[in-house]
C-alpha cells in the first residue's frame, strides 16, 4: 500500500511496532518514508491502520493524539481464533463499530475485503472492465471521500454506506476475498447474511488450515474460488 499510494503522488509515512530501521527498502521504493509510530500520525490527512484486530485497543493512546479532522482508516478483520473471542463482536456488533469505540472516534472501513495476494497482483488501471471493486464504509461523506483513495491502489472504490453496515464486508460475507467488480459488488453486499457469515468465515479458515496447514497463505486464485464457493 505504501508503494501504490506513494506512486500515485501521496506523501506517505510508514511505521510499524519494531522501528523505522526494520521497514524494508522496497516498501519505500516509490517515495514512502520510514518513521516511528509517533511520527506517523503527525500532520497527516489520514492514518491507515493495518494491524491484528485485537491490537486496536493498544494503539488507542497513539490515536488519541490525532486531530479530529484526521481520517482514521481501519483495514483489519476479526478472527476469533487469533483475536481472543471478543464478546461484543460475537454478539453481533460490527467489527469496525467495536474498533471505533476502542479508539474513541469515528473511523472508516476500507481495504479489508481483499486478500494479500490479490492486493499484490490483481490491481488494474482505472477503467479496466474486470477491475476489482472494494467497499468503503463510513459515517461521514468527507471521511468516505478521502478513503476513496482505494482507487489509487489499483481498485475501484465503492460507497458501502455507514459504518453500522460494514459487517457486510467482513470475513464470511459474499464480498470478502471474492474479487468482485463494481457491477457485481452491490448485489453481493445486499445478500450478506449477518447470522451466517461467521459460520462461513470459520468454515473457510478450517478448509485452508486443513489443506495448507497453519500460517500458510493460499494463492489468490485458490482463496477466491474457495470464498466464492462458501460465501456466495
Amino acid at each position: 500500500m505504501t508503494r501504490r499510494l506513494s506512486a500515485a503522488g501521496h506523501e506517505v509515512k510508514a511505521a510499524n511496532s519494531r522501528g523505522p530501521e526494520t521497514i524494508e527498502a522496497d516498501v519505500l521504493s516509490s517515495g514512502g518514508r520510514a518513521v516511528t509510530a509517533a511520527e506517523a500520525v503527525v500532520d497527516v490527512d489520514a492514518v491507515i491502520l493495518s494491524i491484528p484486530f485485537d491490537r486496536i485497543p493498544q494503539v488507542a493512546p497513539l490515536i488519541a493524539k490525532v486531530p479530529a479532522d484526521t481520517v482514521v482508516i481501519d483495514t483489519s478483520n476479526y478472527f476469533p481464533h487469533r483475536d481472543n473471542g471478543i464478546a461484543a463482536i460475537e454478539a453481533g456488533q460490527a467489527e469496525s463499530v467495536w474498533a471505533a469505540k476502542q479508539l474513541g472516534r469515528p473511523i472508516v472501513k476500507a481495504w479489508n475485503s481483499i486478500g494479500s495476494e490479490s492486493f499484490a497482483h490483481r490491481n488494474k488501471p482505472a477503467g479496466s472492465a474486470d477491475r476489482i471493486s472494494l467497499p468503503v464504509a463510513a459515517d461521514s461523506p468527507r471521511e468516505r471521500d478521502l478513503a476513496m483513495a482505494v482507487e489509487d491502489t489499483g481498485f475501484d472504490a465503492f460507497d458501502a454506506g455507514p459504518l453500522a453496515e460494514s459487517w457486510r464486508q467482513q470475513p464470511g460475507t459474499p464480498v470478502y476475498c471474492t474479487d468482485l467488480t463494481r457491477q457485481e459488488l452491490p448485489d453481493a453486499l445486499a445478500t450478506a447474511d449477518a447470522a451466517r457469515s461467521p459460520k462461513r468465515r470459520d468454515l473457510m479458515l478450517a478448509v485452508v488450515q486443513e489443506r495448507f496447514g497453519a500460517g500458510v497463505q493460499p494463492d489468490a486464485e485458490y482463496l477466491v474460488r474457495l470464498n466464492r464457493a462458501i460465501s456466495m
